[in-house]
């Protein structure tokens, strides 16, 4: 079992939603949903799922890359813009440079935060686009 998929059996809600692995590297995390087990009462995908699909691979991929010890990542603000409804498993794709993680080490060490701003998409299984998501991130030092 991956450390990311540690992390999401950790989290009883992430656990309970079936989410699936399809992609995961030092700097990529592309997650799976499915649309059962996370439905609404119209048949189709609950907004609430949605959102959480969006929001937390961050604070996976940061959590990951850091030791906890020293770095920890909170979120701050997302906003959510529902485009369709959403029927059958969706994904969510974040790639994060080795560049940018520098220097969000960098600016927490520094500073004792940083803020981190995303632009999500979760997409349907054809490709098409069902929701965004801008987020605010925030990477703590913890102080020792």
């Amino acid at each position: 079992m991956t450390k990311t998929e540690q992390a999401m059996q950790s989290i009883a809600i992430l656990k309970n939603m079936g989410l699936q692995v399809l992609e995961e590297s030092r700097n990529t995390l592309k997650i799976a949903m499915p649309q059962e087990g996370n439905g609404n009462h119209l048949g189709g995908v609950y907004a609430g799922a949605i959102f959480t699909l969006a929001e937390f691979p961050f604070g996976v991929m940061c959590v990951n890359r850091f030791s906890t010890d020293e770095i920890v990542p909170v979120v701050g603000e997302v906003t959510i813009r529902f485009m369709a409804p959403a029927s059958g498993t969706l994904t969510v794709a974040l790639t994060i440079s080795d560049q940018e993680w520098d220097d969000i080490e960098r600016e927490t060490k520094l500073h004792g935060k940083c803020k981190v701003v995303k632009d999500i998409e979760i997409k349907d299984a054809q490709g098409k686009i069902n929701a965004v998501a801008k987020a605010t991130y925030f990477t703590l030092a913890v102080k020792k």
